[in-house]
């Protein structure tokens, strides 16, 4: 317009024509046309325009019709979708700070902003865990709700190092961010250079931090209730729809499997308890009775046992006592091994001690 601010106000005092209403909304399509910015920097920058006149007490006094068109925008670019191959790439070939940008990023599904708050107190306390590892609920700003977000297997490993270097930095207190970038867009562009170092030709598609949140929420919503995945990345739900932390877990475990690279994948409850009927029934066939599978399990965990068990179905040479079928007897016979006892199932106990 070529005067200032205060030329701007005495104008506004005495404009019975509305000129002002309509400068704005041209301002904005003059930033589309002539500038070539997108509409939400135009929408942005056109609501900046009116809120100056706002702040002096001369507030804009649109049209439902011109509030419309200062609010509406189309976004024109669209983001880029990662592969879990891309995102293993990008994590393998970056520094520490980019393999936790990457790792975490999309084990969160957090907006940028919620992202860089992230604490060492918010992280450390929980990483003794099985992943998938809930830290609780945490607070979002834009909406203003709960996130529920959880560490994944390949999150773990790197998050344990980001503390290990807060150490050696001297940053020990719990309050310390763990990243200590200063704008949301260096969040970006660590993940830009990244992915040009990966070798990925986005296209005309965009990359930002955001990608991440959408890498997560997409496979999210292929395993859970819409009520369920919003509630983890911070999205609004219905009251009546709050699940616990704790009862996502087993969903956010399935997921994993779509999402992570690192074979630390946790096992759900449910998938524990079948392994184990299943186990059970193997050492039934062996012919080791409940009380013997009991003392056992007393005594070892699932891992153990299960390994246990596998020796005894397919025992070393070197082990002194054995399992064996009828069919198998007789050439152990002829080693020298003797027999020690018959099974109920009909399998026979032979040692080979001298």
């Amino acid at each position: 317009m070529g005067i200032t601010g205060d030329q701007v106000l005495e104008d506004r005092k005495t404009d019975a024509e509305h000129k002002w209403e309509k400068q704005v909304l041209a301002f904005k399509q003059w930033l589309i046309d002539e500038k070539g910015y997108a509409e939400y920097t135009a929408t942005a920058s056109a609501h900046a325009a009116a809120s100056f006149f706002a702040f002096h007490y001369h507030e804009l006094k649109l049209r439902p019709s011109e509030g419309k068109r200062l609010r509406e925008r189309t976004r024109k670019t669209e983001d880029y979708r990662f592969t879990r191959e891309e995102l293993k790439i990008m994590s393998e070939i970056g520094d520490l700070k980019t393999q936790y940008v990457v790792v975490a990023g999309k084990s969160f599904g957090l907006r940028v902003g919620d992202f860089l708050r992230l604490t060492r107190g918010d992280l450390e306390p929980y990483l003794d865990r099985p992943v998938p590892i809930s830290i609780g609920e945490y607070a979002t700003t834009k909406e203003k709700v709960k996130a529920c977000p959880f560490i994944d297997a390949d999150a773990l490993p790197i998050t344990r190092r980001m503390i290990r270097q807060m150490d050696i930095d001297e940053r020990k207190a719990p309050t310390e961010r763990i990243l200590t970038l200063k704008s949301e867009i260096q969040l970006s562009n660590i993940l830009k250079s990244a992915a040009a170092k990966a070798g990925i030709k986005p296209g005309n598609k965009i990359i930002r931090f955001h990608c991440l949140r959408k890498y997560l929420t997409d496979r999210l919503s292929s395993y859970m209730a819409e009520s369920k995945w919003k509630q983890i990345v911070g999205k609004k739900v219905d009251e009546k729809a709050y699940v616990s932390p704790d009862l996502l877990r087993d969903d956010y475990a399935r997921v994993m499997l779509d999402t992570c690279w690192t074979g630390i994948v946790a096992e759900t409850d449910i998938e524990k308890r079948v392994k184990l009927e299943v186990l059970k029934m193997k050492a039934k066939e062996l012919g080791f009775t409940d009380d013997d599978i009991q003392i056992k399990l007393t005594r070892m965990d699932l891992k153990e046992f299960a390994e246990w068990l596998a020796k005894q179905s397919q025992p070393t040479e070197e082990d002194c006592q054995k399992i064996v079928s009828e069919e198998e007897l007789g050439g152990y016979l002829a080693k020298g091994w003797k027999v020690q006892a018959i099974l109920p199932s009909g399998r026979i106990v032979v040692d080979n001690e001298q």
